[in-house]
């Protein structure tokens, strides 16, 4: 009787590493292509996000004759001088026209955003996330600081700019040397000015004061990672305090930022007013323009469209495009 001699099929160890190698090229050349994938869709989600906002605001204009203002001050307020009035953001006034309107039903617009009685109780309306406030590429929200508890938004009302700023040529610096007390941007300040009797001087913003034209002027615009602090994509050790939506502090004071001064950050946050500098976008978070995406920032233009804004974006177009009533020309190219 004859004995078989059978031989085992299988790869060699020197086959298997082959293929390990190859499998590991691949993976290494695929990786790239699968994460500027999952960005594109994040950010065409945070695309509409804003896009969804733009749509709430000009819905509160349609209703109300006029846009929300970003920093609106209470008749019920307690006082004008020590303590700042009472006050809300536009945010909570949107909330109806973003399908949030249990949430807006709960909030107390007699009390201050901050009234740990009512709208910043443990349970509070301010204490909820809010989808459509967070920008799918920015640090997820567990990555945050706890900031109480209170939700964040990565959106926020483009209302100012920083002056004197030695980085604007002399038209365009002409053109904003004089500040507006109901802020130069489109959503205002809608201020206390009297406790008796109790008066409100609102700012009234409405598409016909937006001279410029719509299309040309920012509405609102990214600025985020919040209630964290960055500088050109990196965590800073301090924290920011204007995350909240409900904090009508949470708005857009653009001044520009210094990209190569590494102590930018913390010279920044030392000031009570700002540090201007040449780069206008994705630079710092601090009340500037400031996404994670890599190419430039998502806003939304005042005639409700969405731009990807540059982050070369030149110091002088981000203020002309800041301003609504100036007399600016800006091509559509500019930006």
């Amino acid at each position: 009787m004859s004995l078989r001699r059978y031989r085992r099929s299988g790869f060699t160890l020197v086959e298997l590493l082959v293929v390990i190698a190859i499998i590991g090229v691949l993976v290494a050349l695929l990786l790239p292509a699968v994460q500027s994938a999952r960005e594109a869709a994040r950010r065409i989600q945070c695309t509409n996000n804003l896009k969804q906002l733009g749509l709430a605001l000009h819905n509160f204009h349609d209703q109300n004759q006029r846009f929300p203002a970003a920093d609106e001050e209470l008749l019920t307020s307690p006082t004008l001088t020590g303590n700042s009035p009472w006050n809300c953001s536009w945010m909570t006034r949107s909330l109806p026209f973003i399908e949030q309107q249990a949430l807006y039903a709960q909030y107390d617009f007699t009390k201050n955003w901050s009234d740990t009685t009512t709208n910043d109780h443990a349970s509070g309306p301010i204490k909820q996330n809010i989808k459509a406030f967070l920008c799918p590429s920015a640090p997820t929200r567990n990555t945050r600081p706890a900031n109480s508890n209170r939700g964040n938004t990565d959106y926020a009302a483009t209302t100012e700019r920083l002056m004197p700023n030695p980085f604007l040529n002399a038209a365009q610096a002409n053109a904003v040397n004089l500040s507006d007390p109901f802020f130069i941007g489109v959503m205002g300040h809608d201020k206390l000015v009297s406790l008796s009797p109790r008066t409100i001087s609102p700012a009234n913003r409405r598409m016909a004061t937006i001279t410029d034209g719509t299309s040309n002027t920012f509405l609102v615009a990214e600025s985020a990672g919040k209630n964290t602090f960055w500088w050109m994509g990196k965590r800073q050790v301090s924290n920011a305090s204007d995350g909240p939506w409900a904090n009508p502090a949470a708005r857009i004071q653009i001044g520009g930022c210094d990209p190569s001064d590494v102590t930018y950050p913390t010279r920044t946050l030392a000031s009570s007013t700002g540090i201007p500098g040449a780069r206008a976008v994705n630079c710092i978070n601090l009340k500037e323009i400031y996404a994670f995406h890599p190419t430039g920032a998502n806003v939304a233009m005042a005639d409700g469209s969405v731009k990807m804004v540059s982050a070369n974006l030149d110091i002088n177009i981000a203020y002309a495009l800041l301003t609504r009533d100036r007399g600016e020309t800006i091509a559509q190219t500019d930006f």
